[in-house]
């Protein structure tokens, strides 16, 4: 299997878990505790359901992919790939402008984390892929032309 492809369904595999982790406490940003504010904690105000989504479509992408792999196929990669680490860019950013006075590491919970380290993953995968293909069309082109 292709490392691309390989890095693609990883990184698929982990946004879909890491969606549904804990990515902040409740405590920290604002103070109140109790079991119904704790659902606020899991992919915090749906953008859990926005990475989830995106790591399914690369995952899903990745297992039924056949035959070679072209441009058209790693550019729409690389976007969602792009889009899920603005989605948690953004929830840092949200944390920094909260300012909680425990500080912004105590703010955060693991699952944000781990969904960007499935973000960069997938984008990396297709950028993987859309590179290797330039260098073998530059590589085919050269040859043919001596």
């Amino acid at each position: 299997m292709r490392i691309n492809r390989m890095l693609v369904l990883i990184g698929g595999l982990i946004l879909v878990l890491g969606s549904r982790l804990p990515w902040m406490s409740v405590p920290v940003l604002f103070g109140v505790e109790g079991p119904t504010f704790e659902a606020i904690e899991i992919g915090w105000e749906g953008d859990g359901l926005i990475t989830g989504g995106i790591g399914l479509i690369l995952l899903l992408v990745g297992i039924f992919w056949s035959g070679r792999i072209e441009k058209r196929y790693s550019i729409p990669g690389a976007i969602l790939a792009a889009l899920a680490i603005l989605v948690v860019i953004g929830d840092f950013y949200r944390i920094l402008e909260i300012d909680p006075d425990a500080g912004f590491f105590a703010a955060t919970d693991v699952g944000i984390y781990v969904t960007l380290i499935g973000a960069l993953m997938a984008l990396a995968g297709a950028l993987y892929r859309t590179h290797m293909n330039q260098e073998r069309q530059g590589t085919t082109l050269l040859s043919s032309s001596m």
